[in-house]
């Protein structure tokens, strides 16, 4: 068993016990002062195994031809989203099945039915035609989406995920089960009431994967890295027609000065792609190994500044994630990359995929993990995300005493390594941008980013 896998818990679904420890998730994060006691829990420790394994499990694989719908990032046919009218939500046909042409053997069961209960997501939003009529942004729609996503996701989940339930036992904690499972689900398309969505809901999703992960439903040992990219380009194609068609504004964003408006993950998992993920912490300049020389001649000579190049964007948006992530940019934002992304464009000077891959992971703990904005719609349930810390003691929340919050310098005491190979940032979770680098365009900052030397 490697490093990545040793720390992946696993919740047996025959163990009898489980059914006392299942509960509804609920808010623990209320101010600030919380996030010390979130970067101590078993909850944070869960969510950073799981993006550790999905992050070596999809190491040097590609997205399957098909997969990834073309219409959502042809940027050469640039669609900006119109703040007054909703033709562009008329365009876009709901993201395609990948089930048609697809050998059964190729894929296990329950990533077939992983991808069959987001099909069923789709269906609903072929149903749910976005409401004529001027709106700067969130079609009113949307809320009816969200209304039938909750009053079907019940009858959903037991279609495609009941039958891996066949033992008294898992049976008996089938209920407790998808109370925890479908929270998580449901928060991964966007919030209904602010009519937006952002990088907390993308978070969401990966915590709905790893459900299946930390239930043994996925088997992490056996799992194809081809099949989560399946599943995150499925995903992320849904995302983008709901963004796209209902006209979602952006949860929380920084304008130029984030990262981007929606996503975090997919450049996480994107940039992951085209490294081998046991080489993330080490310094690769000098290698001249066999097993390097496979990475290279995977990556066919593409560096980061590629993403600046119209013909390899076009080649790559539907085999990687980071590169469908830029197309999308493009489709969706007018003017100069480096003016309406700098962060991304002066991620794009780096000369290593490895040094890109390893700031993003940073980024995540710090940008998205240790900021309040972002983690206090993140819920806690019993068994998958607990509040509790590493030896099981239920933590405090301010809600719920606010004599015993610690300081907010949001550096964990517990977890000195939050990713396999990744230190977080020394000072806590501050993580400003210094841009202007290689003579590049210069933004105000006070800080080296992550993946600067």
């Amino acid at each position: 068993m490697n490093d990545v896998e040793e720390t992946i818990p696993v919740y047996d679904l025959n163990d009898s016990s489980l059914t006392l420890k299942w509960s509804v998730p609920t808010k623990r994060i209320y101010s600030s002062k919380d996030i010390t006691n979130f970067l101590k829990s078993k909850a944070l420790y869960n969510i950073n195994a799981i993006v550790t394994h999905i992050c070596s499990k999809v190491s040097l694989k590609d997205v399957r031809s098909g997969m990834l719908d073309t219409s959502y990032v042809d940027f050469e046919n640039k669609e900006i989203l119109n703040k007054d009218e909703i033709s562009h939500q008329q365009k876009h046909p709901p993201p395609p099945s990948f089930t048609k042409e697809m050998k059964l053997e190729d894929v296990s069961s329950i990533t077939w039915s992983i991808l069959n209960i987001l099909d069923e997501l789709v269906k609903l939003e072929v149903e749910t035609p976005p409401i004529p009529g001027p709106r700067r942004y969130g079609n009113f729609a949307f809320r009816d989406w969200q209304d039938k996503m909750t009053s079907n996701i019940d009858k959903i989940i037991d279609e495609h995920l009941l039958k891996f339930f066949n033992s008294d036992n898992m049976k008996g904690n089938y209920d407790g089960f998808k109370i925890e499972l479908k929270f998580y689900l449901c928060a991964s398309f966007g919030s209904r009431d602010r009519m937006d969505y952002g990088t907390g809901h993308e978070l969401a999703f990966v915590s709905f994967l790893g459900c299946f992960i930390m239930s043994g439903l996925i088997d992490y040992k056996l799992i194809k890295g081809e099949e989560y990219l399946m599943i995150l380009a499925k995903y992320y194609d849904l995302v983008k027609s709901l963004i796209l068609r209902y006209t979602l504004e952006p949860a929380g964003s920084h304008g130029v000065w984030g990262l981007d408006d929606h996503f975090h993950l997919i450049y996480v998992f994107g940039s992951c792609q085209l490294i081998d993920f046991k080489m993330i912490g080490k310094d690769m300049k000098n290698d001249r190994s066999e097993e390097y020389a496979k990475v290279l001649n995977y990556r066919m000579g593409l560096t980061p500044s590629s993403i600046l190049n119209d013909e390899i964007l076009k080649k790559y948006r539907t085999s990687n994630l980071y590169y469908n992530a830029i197309s999308f940019i493009r489709k969706v934002k007018s003017g100069p990359f480096a003016e309406h992304s700098p962060m991304l464009y002066e991620i794009s000077s780096n000369k290593s995929w490895e040094k890109v891959a390893r700031g993003m992971l940073r980024m995540f703990y710090g940008e998205v993990l240790s900021k309040f904005p972002v983690v206090q719609h993140f819920y806690f349930g019993g068994v998958f995300y607990p509040w509790v810390d590493l030896n099981d003691r239920e933590l405090p929340s301010s809600e719920v005493n606010e004599d015993r919050i610690e300081s907010t310098h949001f550096t964990s005491t517990v977890m000195n390594e939050p990713f396999i190979g990744i230190s977080p940032n020394r000072g806590g979770n501050r993580i400003p941008f210094k841009i202007g680098q290689n003579n590049r365009t210069k933004f105000d900052g006070t800080t080296k980013a992550p993946w600067a030397s």
